[in-house]
């Protein structure tokens, strides 16, 4: 029987990204409302406290926590692979992995960044969105129904100076989301993208300084955006939405009237 109030209960959600952040935040809205939830990252520590903390805010929650690297393609066939043989499907992949800058943090010109960076940056942001969409599209081709959400970010619209290697992964993000989707338009399998702005999260203690509050959002404002995302009627279907915070957008008249 579906349970009305919780349409998404009962459906199994992998979540790369899942310890920490947006995807760790999307994790818990999900098991809240019955969702299977399977949290993969790198790090067996985190990836485990994760699961515990999840776990006690909903007691009654399915988890499932994975220590696989995004870059890896037999860590993501064994990521759908585990997630098969524990819940017996896969309807909702979620890809929340992704890193700004790596190495020492800091901003560089594109003439003096070093090949590894780019390397680094573009194998985990947009060549490991790859790996784990390809990996969970034959359980939901078997199913004729699932929901990929693909995080990109408002760079992968308009570029930023000295994070070339970023914005080129999350453009990429944006383009081969909509390819797939054209490509799995009648198969039951619906692809979107999300672009958030600047998210509150650990990102920023390495890759400072931290932007303005007022253009911040905190994770849980994202995981809720995908939750609603979710639960679209099956015929609809986001275009890559932004979401920022609404004091952005609005008239420094009204922002400061609501202060």
């Amino acid at each position: 029987m579906i349970d009305t109030a919780n349409p998404l209960s009962g459906q199994v959600a992998i979540i790369t990204g899942g310890s920490i952040g947006i995807g760790y935040c999307t994790a818990v809205a999900l098991a809240r409302a019955g969702v299977k939830v399977v949290l993969v990252s790198r790090d067996q520590d985190r990836v485990d406290g994760a699961v515990a903390e999840l776990l006690q805010d909903s007691v009654e929650a399915e988890a499932l926590g994975l220590a696989l690297d995004v870059k890896n393609p037999t860590d993501m066939e064994t990521m759908a692979m585990l997630t098969m043989e524990r819940f017996g499907r896969i309807d909702i992949l979620i890809t929340a992995a992704g890193v700004l800058r790596v190495g020492s943090g800091v901003p560089r010109t594109l003439a003096q960044m070093p090949v590894t960076e780019w390397d680094d940056v573009l194998t985990t942001n947009l060549r490991g969105v790859f790996l784990a969409n390809r990996a969970v599209i034959p359980a939901m081709l078997r199913q004729r129904a699932g929901q990929i959400v693909n995080l990109s970010s408002t760079s992968g619209r308009k570029g930023l100076a000295f994070d070339a290697a970023y914005c080129a992964s999350k453009f990429g993000v944006i383009g081969l989301t909509e390819s797939l989707a054209e490509e799995l338009r009648t198969s039951g399998i619906r692809v979107h993208s999300l672009l958030p702005g600047a998210i509150d999260t650990g990102m920023w203690d390495q890759n400072g300084p931290l932007p303005p509050p007022e253009d911040l959002l905190p994770p849980e404002r994202v995981a809720a955006c995908i939750h609603a995302l979710l639960l679209l009627p099956e015929d609809v279907v986001f275009d890559a939405p932004v979401i920022e915070p609404l004091k952005r957008h609005q008239p420094p008249s009204v922002t400061s009237r609501r202060r």
